[in-house]
């Protein structure tokens, strides 16, 4: 019997990718996709006031909604510029002290808490999860300026938002001290 070793190899991998994707409580949401950006950036003081804000709001809302799991900062504020000289804010990173997606029963909790502080900070509630490889778990939501809040999870998870800013210099310089 003749057997074609990139015959098998297709299969084996088509039977991976079923098994990973198909989970069985698993959300019956599209993966989310961002809007057009159709607003202009904030300054960034500005714009440190209204991310700080929103990140604290999903915060608490998730440990309300899954109270055995706690937020804490895992990187500082900071102000980037990229390659075409867009300035970016990343305020603080924050990480779970275990994995959400079996807690969460696959992000359903995570977007029963977060829509409706996506919604009242002006973002669009998430609308399901991402395919993205290496087993991660990740929803995202962008604003009208091209903010997006992301919640990635595989074992602990983090939430993390970027945003374009307005800003003098593009540096941690002008971050409020807090922030930093």
């Amino acid at each position: 019997m003749h057997r074609k070793p990139w015959a098998l190899a297709a299969a084996i991998a088509l039977m991976a990718t079923a098994g990973c994707s198909s989970t069985p409580d698993g959300p019956t949401r599209e993966p989310s996709s961002a809007p057009p950006v159709t607003a202009e950036p904030a300054p960034l003081a500005e714009s440190v006031a209204k991310y700080d804000a929103l990140r604290a709001d999903l915060v608490a809302a998730l440990e309300n909604q899954m109270p055995d799991i706690t937020w804490s900062v895992d990187d500082d504020a900071a102000v980037a510029q990229t390659k075409d000289g867009t300035c970016i804010f990343h305020p603080q990173t924050m990480k779970s002290s275990a994995d959400i997606v079996e807690p969460s029963r696959n992000f359903e909790e995570v977007f029963a808490a977060a829509d409706p502080i996506l919604k009242k900070h002006g973002f669009p509630a998430f609308d399901g999860t991402d395919p993205v490889p290496g087993g991660w778990v990740v929803t995202r939501s962008t604003d009208a300026t091209g903010a997006t809040v992301t919640i990635r999870s595989k074992s602990p998870a983090y939430l993390d938002v970027t945003a374009p800013v307005q800003s003098e210099s593009c540096d941690d310089s002008e971050l409020p001290q807090g922030d930093q």
